[in-house]
């Protein structure tokens, strides 16, 4: 485990401790020191755990998801797109808990690290503290905003490979593997937004802050929200555009069985092959049946152009 102090004040008393990959007996111990509740320390050990929010007497209890930076580009699960940080936050202490170092979190800390705390009991306690609970929430959050921008760039060029005239092969399967990326990314600010939205200030001038936060995570949500509709409604042309070539290429060929089943028929009475069949001794039954199947295949032809089946 690494633990790495990254603010602390005597006057008034506030710590900021930063624990990277921590075991559970150090945790718990860690825990005791600052009264944490072992139930929530139990959940900031589960890698897999969703956003969520928890007061437990005088400590809150947060869990944000932030993308991972360097996941793959074909991921789409949530262990796989996101990194977990646990927050602890009391009066006097702030404990972040994560498994790896997350580019948001490691540039927040170095500005912490290098700035000072601002004069001022009153300052201190009502500004301070809160606005960096809010920025690491906030930190979390905007890390969804380039995934979200590339995904809508994806739905762009995807509409326009299913509307332009190439083939296209796979299409289908990418466009399905975008929508599980954005319904993971959805979901998490979800529940990102439900834990948000349960954060109550502190006092009366942080309450700007917190109202920030809020909105920062909606905007996000329904960004999140708008993609999966439109990924949704992308998918569905698709297969409806699928559907209607097949019906295309079903449609040339009933026409082409339509011309020719009245001609196999007609062979196939002449095919029979009995005595007395009609011009079977004539020099001209040949052509006149011959002509015969040319005039049936005309008037199927003009029958077909006049309801119109003809047309592309």
């Amino acid at each position: 485990m690494t633990v790495r102090t990254i603010v602390h004040s005597s006057d008034p008393p506030f710590a900021w401790l930063d624990l990277v990959q921590p075991t559970r007996a150090e945790l718990t111990d860690i825990a005791r020191g600052y009264g944490l509740h072992q139930m929530s320390v139990e959940d900031s050990l589960e890698p897999e755990h969703l956003p969520k929010y928890e007061r437990i007497g005088s400590t809150t209890f947060i869990i944000v998801r932030a993308i991972d930076a360097e996941a793959p580009g074909d991921c789409s699960t949530i262990h796989e797109m996101t990194r977990k940080v646990a927050i602890f936050y009391g009066a006097d202490f702030l404990i972040t808990i994560h498994r790896t170092e997350q580019p948001f979190l490691s540039g927040l800390k170095e500005r912490y690290e290098s700035s000072a705390i601002p004069v001022g009991s009153q300052e201190r306690r009502k500004g301070y503290m809160p606005r960096l609970l809010i920025e690491l929430i906030n930190g979390a959050i905007e890390t969804y905003e380039k995934p979200l921008e590339k995904s809508e760039a994806a739905i762009d060029a995807f509409e326009a490979t299913v509307f332009g005239d190439l083939e296209f092969s796979g299409t289908l399967q990418n466009i399905y593997a975008e929508k599980r990326r954005v319904t993971q990314m959805r979901r998490m600010l979800s529940h990102t937004l439900d834990a948000v939205q349960k954060i109550v200030p502190a006092s009366e001038p942080t309450a700007p802050l917190f109202q920030d936060i809020r909105e920062n995570a909606e905007s996000m949500h329904a960004y999140a929200d708008e993609l999966l509709e439109e990924v949704n409604s992308l998918l569905s042309i698709q297969l409806a555009l699928a559907s209607h070539r097949t019906n295309e290429v079903v449609r040339v060929l009933t026409v082409f069985s339509v011309f020719f089943l009245p001609l196999t028929f007609i062979v196939g009475i002449y095919g029979m092959n009995f005595d007395f069949m009609p011009e079977l001794r004539q020099r001209w039954g040949y052509p006149a049946v011959m002509a015969g199947m040319g005039v049936v295949t005309l008037a199927i032809y003009l029958w077909f152009r006049r309801r119109g089946w003809l047309r592309g």
